[in-house]
């Protein structure tokens, strides 16, 4: 609106800037207290996890959803640890490294 009221104003780079520096300092902001959102989650189940152990006596107060998320990526990581060291232990695959000549 400045540019329209004021012609002479030439300086296009000083608004640019602080619009750049005001949408950074918001999308810092969010991202801010979605992580720490994101910790106290993962902190409370990891609690969760040590002091409940599923059964009718003492059951998981967490969300099913998250407990189940949780247990399939540590079973593709696991897989995939697994998956690596076999690579190592025996070659069978061919993907030993041969001299360049």
């Amino acid at each position: 609106m400045a540019f329209n009221y004021h012609r002479e104003l030439q300086a296009w780079v000083v608004p640019l800037l602080l619009v750049g520096f005001f949408a950074y300092l918001m999308s810092h902001s969010f991202l801010s207290v979605f992580e720490v959102t994101m910790d106290a989650m993962f902190l409370c189940f990891a609690v969760d996890m040590e002091t409940n152990d599923g059964s009718a006596e003492k059951p998981y107060l967490m969300d099913q959803e998250l407990l189940t998320f949780v247990s399939q990526s540590n079973k593709l990581t696991e897989g995939q640890t697994h998956r690596h060291m076999r690579s190592f232990q025996d070659n069978e695959d061919g993907t030993e490294l041969q001299p360049m000549v």
